[in-house]
């Protein structure tokens, strides 16, 4: 894994439809548009309070079966390059992390190079290989965080694919095209 500038995603961003917008100067929320998606889905997780997109099918999972869910999820993107955005800055997710990843030898070399990345919201890059990590830092956020700030969207480079992971909320996704939404559905619908 590794930070980039955000003008380096700049047109991925564009290419894909998925739009930044901020109700404060705290958190900055991506979003595919409706132009571009051809379907969204909210994976939530009982009495939750989190709003689905408009629009999106709403399944409910067991909160301690999400991180399962998005295991399945990322191993099925597993070939793509996945650009990881911060909704608040990424000193709020690497403190809420670093407890549950901290015998994590890959998640302490990213930390380790991070100390001038933590009050930005510069994407990080993750490839193929990273997967396992991406898995793990998933699972310690839908375990540990419980703060706006604490979210994050993770974008694929290759397919319009665009997951929110929202603290103590669920998930929102959205998906620019429909066959990979099908295979998606595989992982959450068994």
């Amino acid at each position: 894994m590794e930070f980039i500038s955000k003008d380096e995603v700049a047109e991925l961003l564009r290419s894909h439809g998925i739009t930044q917008s901020s109700q404060d100067e705290e958190h900055v929320y991506c979003a595919m548009s409706d132009e571009v998606a051809v379907a969204h889905c909210h994976l939530s997780i009982p009495e939750s309070d989190v709003e689905p997109r408009s629009g999106a099918t709403i399944i409910d999972i067991p909160a301690e079966n999400v991180a399962g869910v998005i295991d399945s999820i990322l191993h099925k993107l597993h070939h793509n390059q996945i650009i990881l955005i911060p909704v608040g800055k990424w000193r709020s997710i690497f403190d809420v992390v670093a407890f549950s990843l901290a015998s994590n030898e890959e998640w302490q070399a990213v930390d380790a190079a991070a100390s001038v990345e933590l009050n930005t919201r510069d994407p990080l890059l993750a490839d193929a290989v990273d997967l396992h990590l991406l898995c793990d830092l998933t699972k310690a956020l839908m375990h540990d965080s419980d703060k706006p700030d604490q979210g994050l969207t993770m974008i694929t480079a290759g397919v319009p694919v665009a997951l929110e992971i929202v603290p103590a909320g669920g998930v929102r996704m959205s998906f620019g095209n429909q066959a990979v939404a099908e295979e998606i559905a595989e992982a959450y619908t068994n």
